[in-house]
């Protein structure tokens, strides 16, 4: 017999249970939204790291290396016997390590790739009477020199040539032993590539005469 307003025991359990149950579930639905917001977020988190990496090095890639800004040659017995480039960093680059670019040179005979001699290095900070003169032009036809004209914070050193922002330097080549000289109307191309950034192209013809000692091959 069930008296009026008293739930059978059996009845109580039976709700009780049901409520531990409802519980259990709410529990895990928490638990499993919670897993996948902090899943959601960590992914979140990796993709703008991974954004963050891929502009940055877009950033370095695009403005990063050198302008060339002149090309000149030594000519000695009817040949253009020595070279220099006079290069200094772009805008807004980041400093550029010199013993870690490389550059290439080729002609339609031949094609050099050359690196930094750290023997080859000569500081014309103060002047000079004659670039073509110095201790800058390497014996080697796969290595190329620096004369170093202005470097306001020493960045630029034999053991250390990294060019910061307003430095300048010339790269000097001794196309005598590399090409065994360069003659006239001779096409010539070729790249700096630095370890990181945007390279910079050389492209010039050789003038159909040598009237004058120095020829100037490119300007700006």
């Amino acid at each position: 017999m069930e008296v009026r307003g008293f739930t059978p025991m059996r009845r109580r359990s039976t709700i009780a249970a049901l409520g531990v149950g409802y519980l259990i579930v709410f529990i895990a639905i928490v638990l499993v939204a919670s897993m996948a917001a902090m899943a959601l977020l960590q992914v979140g988190q990796q993709l703008q790291l991974q954004s963050t990496k891929s502009g940055a090095q877009t950033v370095t890639d695009v403005s990063m290396g050198v302008r060339i800004t002149t090309i000149q040659g030594w000519v000695s017995n009817g040949q253009i016997r020595r070279l220099v480039m006079i290069i200094t960093p772009w805008a807004g680059s980041s400093p550029v390590d010199m013993s870690r670019m490389s550059l290439e040179l080729s002609t339609a005979q031949k094609k050099l790739v050359l690196r930094y001699n750290g023997s080859a290095f000569a500081d014309a900070t103060t002047g000079t009477n004659n670039v073509f003169a110095v201790a800058a032009f390497p014996s080697v036809g796969s290595n190329f020199g620096l004369i170093k004209l202005t470097d306001s914070d020493g960045s630029c050193t034999a053991a250390s040539p990294v060019l910061s922002r307003g430095d300048n330097v010339m790269v000097a080549v001794n196309v005598s032993v590399g090409f065994g000289g360069l003659g006239v109307s001779q096409h010539v191309l070729g790249v700096f590539l630095p370890e990181n950034g945007a390279p910079s192209f050389i492209d010039f013809i050789t003038p159909t005469a040598y009237p004058n000692p120095v020829v100037i091959l490119r300007q700006g």
